[in-house]
Formats: structure tokens, sequence, C-alpha cells
């Protein structure tokens, strides 16, 4: 017999909070790769090479990243757990 969990909403919230907040860190560690070992910049736009393109692309990613975690309240889900959420 299979069962069939329904999570409530603040269940679902937390899972989605949970999932926004390992993309963001993933994200920032590839922004931070493509920084520190390729030299992307946006100062470097001018010169359209693949680490700047995949910087703007992380870059746009991140802030559709914090916008979700702004609609779901992070900061009142992370905040009962003590996680901190960076600007």
């Amino acid at each position: 017999m299979h069962t069939h969990f329904v999570p409530d909403d603040s269940a679902r919230e937390r899972a989605i909070y949970q999932a926004l907040m390992a993309v963001d860190e993933v994200a920032a560690a590839v922004q931070a790769h493509l920084i520190e070992e390729h030299g992307a910049s946006h100062e470097r736009a001018a010169i359209e090479d693949s680490s700047t393109h995949s910087l703007k692309l992380l870059q746009q990613a991140r802030e559709r990243l914090g916008e979700g975690l702004r609609t779901i309240e992070a900061d009142k889900i992370g905040g009962a757990d003590g996680i901190s959420l960076r600007t």
C-alpha cells in the first residue's frame, strides 16, 4: 500500500526556502570561481568573453532567487532557525 504525504503550507515553504538557498549557494560559488580564476568582471563587459557572459547569467539567476526568497518571506523562515540571509 502506498501512502501519499501532503505537506502543509509551512513545510512546503520551508522546502522551497531550502532549495532556493542551496541553489543560491551553488551560484555564489560558481560566481566567485569566475571572478577569482577567470577574471570575469563587470568592467570587462566590453570584452564579452565566456566567463563575463557566465557571470552576467549567474547574477541574473541570483536576482531571481532573491525575488523568490522574498516572495516566500524567507527572512521569517530563516530567522526561525538562525540561518542568516545575505543581502
